[in-house]
């Protein structure tokens, strides 16, 4: 509708009096309209919400209906077991949890609850938390109730699996009001419970206090036919001789073929497999970690270990030399079906990691992992050299000098896939320390007329860089993804993934540039940056209700 007061419309404009008597004529007709308007909207408003409440009723009716012809109604029992069992989680024990199955599963219907009530291998996996008495926290009464709560729980689950093989993790965290001698009554009242099921016992994770462990000092290897992997982990505050291993005569059950502790868990002394009463020529995966200071692995007990573990799959060791090894009268290992180590090493005065690694004969090593720090330089490029199927490498930039780590870089075998490199030196002011820069990118990326450094490379992560530019990221990536054009390389690009996190700020946005090789390339970019620090200056200062200094942008 035109009106003469047009250009003043979304203004401060302050008409005058003969002006606001012109707009009030002006607006009796489109008021009365607009009235109008109004009434016929109410009126059809009431035949859409009569329609809406017939077309509602009938929903509620065809729904219903169709509900008793779904097709999940008619699946038979066998299937629908099967797909209660796949929702169990797969990488861990079922928690006591209403949120997650199996619980979850008989919470839907009367008819899924009598299912799943009915399924013993539902119940067959449990993970037990034992609530802990804090110093400063639940009083005794409370955490007593919730102990017998969950001790009746446990039983009950346990008495639905009928007689399924177990899997059972039990975590206690540390009792300080307990003297360091003496175990907590909860963690044996758990256990207590526990060995009634041990013929059943599959999987075993125990998380607990060292002197609990005395509760299964009489089971042997009858009482335990069905166990085949063994996680033990002292739960403590207070220096402690380990668990009494050679009691344990269980561990000498035949088919126990996976077995992991922590370093605390073994007296402070050199680790001796010979404690360990385990059938070692028939594990096939070993685990030994836990910080470095507490690991009672050295290098030639690690040889030594390693030895009489010939069936070895995979294996992870945390390291601590003393001194500088003499490894002379050792013998050279050989593990032909080996494919995952992981070794992480203290930092110590002794020889490097490669001396060690020259020890082991690896020919299915495909997943390495070298972790820790390191004052003397590791050149791993005769150790690649002997493993022909190694594909994915993770390293941590402290455990290598400069150079020694882009010598490494260059010795990468040509099947190596997926590399992994932590940065965690930057800033350490060791100067042997690594300073993973733009130099080992460069290693890495092609050049015209040079051999191409793992030419098969598909994902590279870096975590926690300082020192790589973007623009260096950039020619990385475009190097990589344009090896297709390059008729004298004779392959295509395999880069399919690349992580960086930074910690500083953004000095170049490559996204733009590599969003033909995103879109049509398939390829993944992940790059994250520090979040940039607004200014400090703040006209708030002192006041009580000044704003976080993070969140300052406007200010003067």
């Amino acid at each position: 509708m035109a009106s003469p007061f047009a250009p003043r419309l979304g203004t401060n404009y302050c008409p005058t009096g003969e002006e606001v008597l012109q707009i009030e004529a002006l607006l009796v007709e489109p008021s009365l309209r607009l009235k109008g308007l109004d009434d016929e909207i109410a009126e059809l408003q009431k035949a859409i919400d009569k329609l809406t409440e017939e077309r509602n009723n009938l929903s509620i009716y065809v729904d219903g209906h169709k509900a008793l012809i779904s097709p999940v109604r008619r699946l038979p029992l066998d299937i629908i077991e099967e797909i209660f069992v796949a929702c169990i989680p797969t990488h861990r024990n079922c928690v006591m949890s209403a949120s997650e199955a199996p619980v979850l599963l008989g919470r839907i219907c009367s008819s899924w609850r009598t299912i799943s009530l009915s399924t013993p291998r539902l119940w067959a996996k449990l993970h037990i938390v034992e609530p802990s008495r804090w110093r400063f926290g639940s009083s005794n009464a409370l955490v007593d109730d919730k102990v017998a709560q969950r001790l009746d729980t446990m039983k009950m689950w346990l008495g639905r699996s009928g007689q399924c093989p177990l899997s059972i993790s039990l975590q206690s965290g540390p009792d300080y009001d307990s003297p360091p001698s003496t175990p907590t009554e909860t963690s044996g009242q758990f256990l207590q419970e526990l060995i009634p099921f041990a013929r059943r016992w599959q999987h075993i994770r125990l998380a607990m206090s060292p002197v609990v462990f005395k509760e299964l000092a009489h089971l042997t290897a009858e009482d335990v036919p069905m166990l085949e992997s063994v996680a033990v982990h002292p739960q403590h505050q207070y220096p402690s001789a380990g668990v009494p291993w050679e009691h344990f005569g269980m561990l000498s059950s035949p088919r126990i073929c996976s077995f992991a502790a922590t370093g605390n868990s073994f007296p402070l002394s050199l680790f001796n497999p010979q404690i360990l009463p385990l059938c070692w020529n028939l594990l096939t995966d070993l685990t030994i970690d836990g910080p470095t200071w507490q690991s009672p692995m050295s290098s030639g007990a690690m040889l030594q270990t390693m030895s009489h573990c010939t069936q070895l799959r995979t294996c992870k060791l945390v390291i601590n030399d003393l001194g500088n090894p003499d490894l002379s009268h050792y013998s050279p290992v050989a593990l032909p079906f080996l494919h995952t180590l992981e070794l992480e090493f203290g930092t110590t005065p002794g020889s490097p990691v490669s001396r060690l690694l020259d020890w082991l004969s690896l020919p299915e090593l495909r997943d390495f992992t070298l972790h820790g720090h390191t004052i003397m330089p590791h050149y791993l490029v005769s150790f690649f050299g002997l493993c022909p199927r190694l594909e994915s490498v993770s390293i941590d930039s402290n455990s290598f000098s400069k150079n020694s780590l882009l010598e490494n870089l260059r010795g990468l075998p040509p099947t190596t896939r997926h590399l992994t490199i932590h940065d965690i030196s930057h800033g350490s002011g060791d100067p042997l320390a690594a300073s993973l820069d733009d130099k080992a990118l460069e290693v890495l990326t092609p050049a015209s007329g040079i051999s191409t450094c793992c030419p098969a490379l598909e994902s590279l992560t870096i975590t926690y860089c300082s020192l790589i530019s973007d623009s260096a990221l950039l020619g990385f990536i475009q190097g990589r993804m344009a090896i297709a054009d390059d008729s004298e390389v004779g392959h295509t690009a395999t880069l399919k993934r690349v992580e960086i996190q930074f910690n500083r700020r953004m000095t170049l946005d490559v996204m733009p540039s590599l969003k033909p090789f995103i879109e049509t390339g398939g390829l993944e970019v992940l790059i994250s940056y520090i979040s940039s620090r607004s200014t400090q200056f703040s006209p708030w200062q002192g006041l009580v209700d000044a704003p976080s200094p993070w969140a300052y942008s406007d200010d003067w």
